[in-house]
């Protein structure tokens, strides 16, 4: 039994002093020291929003392998910036505010060899999430409207930013009920499906280095939306508008068809005369001063369904309002632009072909979101600006509108 033990404790030696040997072996040389580098010397700084670019001169040394930037963020985080030997530039950013900051700038070379670190004071631009919160707080950028909230900012320095919007429950807490992460100059968050009661809202501004801006507090109470009665309409007939009704295919009618509260119906279109121009308008009266906050639009429905998005259907139109429209009819300042329209084709295909999804959505009508804070007007102008045939009349067949009125 001596004897066997023994023999597996020579064994376990020789296999550990096998192990030994390998790893003397396999271990690489100690990494090179090299030569301490000289300071980084004439620099200077321009301001970026969140940040500076500093510029100095290089050292000289053949060991040199980077400049190091060494600051400290508001929050307490350390960062560090890295720049090679191949540029004369290095960026500090990640600041929650604009101002003078202090940066250790360090020259290092191979091995980690470090130089004596040069402190310098940079300036930094106001922070992106800093200057997108200012956009908001803005009285006409954070408004309510129909069903809920809109919230339009700007972004100019285009950084990486998320808006977060919240809301105060029936406890007092806040709670998130909105998010939009982007970096586009400009844009809206929209927030639907609220009650048509006063709300606290919140809204603050993060960066991707988690700063945050101050929270924007507003009471807001979301419009309630009604569908306008269209037995109020009437065709209000103004020098310059497009409204004589094409006859020659004995289908066309006047212009009250379009709030007749018929569509897909063969025939029941407004159809003006062929070879009249495009643009061209017509102008009708609501019946009450109104803010509009949606309205569908149902195209001609021809016999063949085929020809949907075909012919004077329009496929980019405008609306104006207006609450005292200039007799002589022009477009004039009495006249408001409320938005231009583009009709979507589902398919995308070509002129004179569709599918089953384009023939539903034309009898379904499309529904089209008015943008921004929209004043409320009593007097309406359609101008078609183009149409799906690229030909000289219009054709549609009826239009419902959506808003709150105010009179």
């Amino acid at each position: 039994m001596r004897i066997i033990l023994k023999k597996y404790q020579l064994l376990l030696f020789v296999l550990l002093l096998s192990i030994s040997a390998c790893k003397d072996a396999l271990d690489p040389e100690p990494i090179r020291k090299g030569d301490i580098p000289g300071v980084v010397e004439n620099f200077s700084s321009k301001e970026i929003p969140g940040g500076a670019i500093i510029t100095y001169d290089v050292p000289e040394g053949s060991d040199l392998r980077y400049v190091k930037a060494s600051y400290e963020l508001s929050d307490g985080t350390a960062r560090e910036s890295k720049s090679t030997v191949y540029k004369n530039t290095i960026t500090v950013e990640g600041f929650a505010q604009a101002g003078e900051y202090d940066i250790s700038l360090t020259a290092v070379a191979v091995g980690e060899v470090e130089s004596k670190p040069v402190i310098i004071r940079v300036s930094v631009g106001t922070p992106p999430h800093v200057m997108v919160a200012a956009s908001i707080a803005n009285e006409d950028n954070f408004y309510a409207t129909f069903g809920g909230i809109n919230i339009d900012y700007t972004n100019t320095a285009e950084g990486n930013i998320v808006i977060k919007v919240m809301a105060k429950d029936s406890l007092d807490k806040w709670q998130e009920i909105g998010a939009e992460y982007t970096r586009a100059k400009k844009g809206r968050v929209r927030v639907r499906g609220l009650d048509t009661i006063e709300y606290t809202f919140g809204v603050y501004v993060r960066d991707r280095w988690n700063n945050k801006s101050d929270t924007i507090i507003k009471k807001l109470t979301p419009l309630f939306e009604s569908e306008f009665d269209k037995a109020l309409f009437r065709h209000v007939k103004l020098p310059g508008d497009t409204w004589e009704r094409h006859t020659g295919q004995g289908r066309a009618r006047e212009l009250p068809v379009l709030w007749n509260g018929l569509h897909n119906q063969l025939g029941d279109i407004f159809q003006t005369k062929p070879s009249t121009v495009i643009p061209q308008h017509f102008t009708w009266d609501m019946g009450v001063k109104a803010r509009l906050s949606r309205f569908i639009f149902y195209p001609d429905i021809p016999a063949s369904q085929n020809n949907v998005y075909m012919g004077g259907q329009p496929s980019v139109w405008e609306l104006w309002g207006s609450n005292n429209p200039n007799p002589d009819g022009t477009f004039d300042a009495s006249w408001t632009l409320v938005g231009t329209f583009h009709a979507t084709k589902p398919s995308g295909l070509p002129l004179g072909q569709v599918s089953a999804d384009d023939i539903a959505l034309a009898r379904k009508g499309e529904d089209f979101e008015v943008e921004g804070k929209v004043e409320a007007f009593r007097y309406w102008r359609w101008r078609t600006i183009a149409n799906w045939g690229n030909v000289t009349y219009v054709a549609m067949s009826e239009f419902t509108f959506f808003g709150a009125i105010e009179e």
